[in-house]
């Protein structure tokens, strides 16, 4: 199993959509880091876990510019069969996740 924990992997202060924004962007996060490590675990036939834990807060443009791209690319079925997560600090961060992944209109 694949294993990012964004807050020592990346940054414990997520920041907006794209590079352009400033440091530590979902499309930072997607190109360096998640979607190669997805690719990898895909491949494998492995599960990715994705630990949300210990980060200040999630922008949603930075949840949309970085998981909402990734169901784009790869399909929200790819997606939610590898993806998993791991949310003590805000439960309910999965389920806003879940949403992106699946519904278009929520990226």
């Amino acid at each position: 199993m694949g294993k990012i924990k964004i807050a020592t992997d990346f940054s414990d202060t997520p920041g907006a959509r794209y590079r352009t924004d400033g440091d530590f962007s979902g499309q930072e996060f997607l190109e360096d880091l998640l979607q190669p490590e997805f690719e990898r675990c895909r491949s494998a036939g492995e599960k990715l876990l994705v630990d949300l834990d210990d980060c200040w807060g999630f922008p949603s443009s930075f949840l949309s510019g970085s998981f909402g791209v990734l169901s784009e690319k790869y399909g929200e079925d790819a997606c939610l069969e590898i993806l998993e997560f791991k949310s003590v600090d805000d439960p309910n961060l999965e389920t806003e996740i879940h949403r992106i992944i699946v519904s278009p209109e929520a990226r």
